[in-house]
Formats: C-alpha cells, sequence, structure tokens
C-alpha cells in the first residue's frame, strides 16, 4: 500500500525564500557596478567592430568611465563592453580586449587589426583589470 504524504506549503515556502534570496544576490552580483551604469551599455554592444558609427558617439561617455573600470573583474567588463571585437592572448595568462571605437578595413575584414582607433582593456592573471588605453589619443 503506498501512503502520500502531503507536505505544509509553508514548510516548502521556508524552504524556498532562502533559495530565492541566494539566487537574487548571485545574479546581481554578476551584473555591473552603480558607477558604471550611466554608460549607454546596450548601444555600444550592439556596435559591433564600430562599423554603424555609435561607438564613435559614445568616446566621451566611455573616457569619464573608463579610469572606474581599472580593478573590476572581468566578467565586468564583459557585461558593460560586450564581447570584444578582438582579443590577445598573452603569457601568463594575460589577456587584451580590442574593441574599435570607429569604422575601418575590420568591417570588412575582421580576421585581422585594421587601423582604425580602438580601446585596449589589459586582464591581468587574476582577471582583473590592469590597463585600459587607446590605440590613439582621443
Amino acid at each position: 500500500m503506498h501512503v502520500c504524504v502531503q507536505q505544509n506549503p509553508f514548510v516548502m515556502l521556508k524552504r524556498f525564500i532562502p533559495v530565492y534570496l541566494l539566487l537574487t544576490l548571485l545574479l546581481n552580483a554578476c551584473g555591473v557596478p552603480d558607477s558604471l551604469k550611466g554608460f549607454d551599455s546596450e548601444t555600444w554592444k550592439s556596435d559591433r567592430y564600430a562599423c554603424n558609427g555609435q561607438r564613435a558617439t559614445l568616446a566621451k561617455d566611455f573616457e569619464e568611465i573608463r579610469r572606474e573600470l581599472y580593478g573590476k573583474k572581468e566578467y565586468v567588463v564583459r557585461n558593460l563592453l560586450g564581447k570584444p571585437d578582438s582579443e590577445s592572448l598573452l603569457e601568463r595568462n594575460q589577456r587584451i580586449y580590442y574593441y574599435y571605437l570607429e569604422a575601418g578595413t575590420q568591417c570588412d575584414d575582421r580576421s585581422k587589426l585594421s587601423e582604425a582607433n580602438w580601446v585596449e582593456v589589459r586582464i591581468n592573471p587574476t582577471g582583473k583589470v590592469s590597463e585600459v588605453t587607446y590605440k590613439m589619443p582621443l
């Protein structure tokens, strides 16, 4: 004989609340810090390789937040700026992310870096931003 035991809904709710709170905290931790939220991240990300000219209009806004990126984790950069247009892997697990600021030959041939201006974001071996520079000064 099979006996079905129903649990009290309040007991189930008590179990669910801590899991919900933990998930909420984890998801919020992976976002963008408040100090960077004024930057138009969606427009930046939608202009891959800067071929539509939208990133050029955001260059001054980017300069305002550039120094705030120092010491931030890699996932913050990816959440803010999206997937890099190009990437270099260096020794000791360092990386450089390239984000174009203007249209150039990369719009026709994405397999190699073009002469168009870009932002270089250097990620150190601990996964934090150690340098943010431009190919050519703004």
